[in-house]
């Protein structure tokens, strides 16, 4: 880590330190940016992983989508998901926030983690509310003539869908009302690898702005909040947070 780089970690780990309610959003994959979702979201994948595929050609829909949901949850969890989880642990981050949906931080020990887009661990059915495990829904796929996964209740047969948030769908209702609740409650709100480009999470910042919080901002692209934050580290999430971690919570 050069001199600069040490000395910004530093001063976050001291604004983190001095915190009463620091709150974290995390992007949709750490050491990345939601660069490459947006991206994808204008991709053959993006548009086949979209509700209206869903509803329209839902074979088409979960030979796409279910392969790299199965990538995701096979993820495991990395030093800057468990340098999270240490500073929740200590108290040091008091909420944490993510666009992630490959259950990595919860993996790591979070113990509560506001999920924006849900996960991509389970389905569930529309018409019964059944939930079902990625594991049923992949034996569900296999047993199915057409590919698509129904219900097994008795006299449903409805076909399932992801739990999480499809491209074209507004994100999780109680999710969005609860970050929007943490951002407003913080006194510091660090942002770590995401270019707050996509609504509604874009304008999250702003609430702790117009109250006067602080505001760090970690990543390796640059945001609209840049100029209003007290701190911005221009540099990848994982390595600074980890060393965050390791000043504050020193195994």
């Amino acid at each position: 880590m050069d001199e600069l780089l040490a000395k910004d970690t530093a001063r976050l780990a001291e604004l983190m330190g001095a915190a009463e309610r620091c709150v974290v959003l995390t992007g949709v994959r750490m050491g990345a940016t939601e660069e490459t979702e947006a991206k994808a979201a204008g991709s053959a994948w993006g548009e086949a992983a979209s509700l209206e595929v869903l509803m329209s050609d839902p074979a088409r829909f979960w030979d796409n989508w279910l392969p790299r949901a199965v990538e995701s949850a096979e993820r495991e969890p990395r030093a800057e998901h468990a340098a999270i989880a240490r500073l929740q642990q200590a108290g040091v981050i008091k909420g944490l926030i993510t666009q992630a949906v490959d259950d990595l931080h919860r993996k790591a020990g979070s113990p509560e983690v506001v999920e924006v887009h849900a996960n991509v661990m389970s389905g569930r059915c529309n018409r019964c509310h059944d939930v079902y495990a990625l594991s049923e829904v992949v034996a569900l796929v296999q047993a199915s003539d057409d590919g698509v996964p129904r219900c097994t209740r008795e006299g449903c047969d409805y076909p399932l869908r992801p739990t999480g948030t499809l491209w074209g769908e507004p994100l999780v209702e109680p999710a969005i009302i609860k970050a929007w609740d943490l951002a407003a409650w913080c006194d510091l709100f660090v942002v770590l690898d995401t270019q707050l480009r996509t609504d509604p999470m874009a304008m999250l910042p702003s609430v702790p702005l117009k109250k006067e919080r602080k505001l760090a901002i970690v990543g390796s692209t640059p945001t609209q909040y840049d100029r209003y934050a007290n701190l911005v580290i221009r540099w990848p999430a994982p390595e600074v947070i980890t060393a965050v971690a390791d000043q504050l919570t020193p195994a």
